[in-house]
Order: C-alpha cells, then sequence, then structure tokens
C-alpha cells in the first residue's frame, strides 16, 4: 500500500463485511442493525435474537473495519476495501520490488462471496 494512503484501521488485520440481501419477505423483523460511525460509514453491527424466537439469546454486537450494506456494488466494495493500492503494492513501482499481500475472502457456500449485479 502506497505509505500515502491512510491507513483504514491500526489493526493487524482488517476485516470487512458485506451484508447479503435477505431472502424473507420485505414484511419480516430485521435482527441486524447497522451503527453509524463518525466515519459516514458503518463499522459495527448488532444482531438482535427475532421477537418471536423463544429462546434465551443475547444480543451481541462486532466490530469491523467496514460493513457494506446489502445494497453495495462489487465497485462499492472493491473501492471501499482500497484493492486498488494493494495490488499496484504487489505489482511495484516501476523499477522497483512489490510487496507481499494477501487478501482472502471467507464465508460460507452462497453467501455471496463472489456475487454480482
Amino acid at each position: 500500500m502506497d505509505p500515502s494512503t491512510p491507513k483504514t484501521s491500526t489493526s493487524l488485520f482488517d476485516v470487512f463485511l458485506r451484508l447479503r440481501p435477505p431472502h424473507t419477505s420485505s414484511s419480516d423483523e430485521r435482527f441486524i442493525d447497522l451503527d453509524e460511525s463518525s466515519h459516514g460509514f458503518s463499522t459495527h453491527i448488532t444482531i438482535k435474537p427475532p421477537t418471536n424466537d423463544f429462546r434465551k439469546r443475547a444480543v451481541e454486537k462486532f466490530a469491523f473495519t467496514r460493513v457494506f450494506e446489502d445494497t453495495a456494488t462489487q465497485l462499492d466494495v472493491f473501492d471501499g476495501v482500497q484493492i486498488l493500492p494493494l495490488v499496484e503494492g504487489v505489482l511495484g513501482q516501476e523499477g522497483k520490488d512489490g510487496k507481499d499481500s494477501l487478501l482472502a475472502t471467507l464465508g460460507v457456500t452462497g453467501s455471496g462471496k463472489v456475487k454480482t449485479r
């Protein structure tokens, strides 16, 4: 990554979450809330058990470098995770060696890792 490009976080790894569009009807209650941050995008989600689920479950909150809503396009994700500087860093500037990088997409089968619109 170019040193002039600001790093999105101070952690060793950046972890991004892209929400998949729901498979349920719009009348169903949404059990994930996005918490807005001062950056203009979400960095936390809160998962609440559905009100019709009578098993005891806790409300859980998870933090990410950035959360992409279910309406985000591939280009939104590409730009938001700053892939271009990562690729340019691997290739290296003309006459210089590139740097090692790792980009991994994890998720269950059918979760939208390669989803396109």
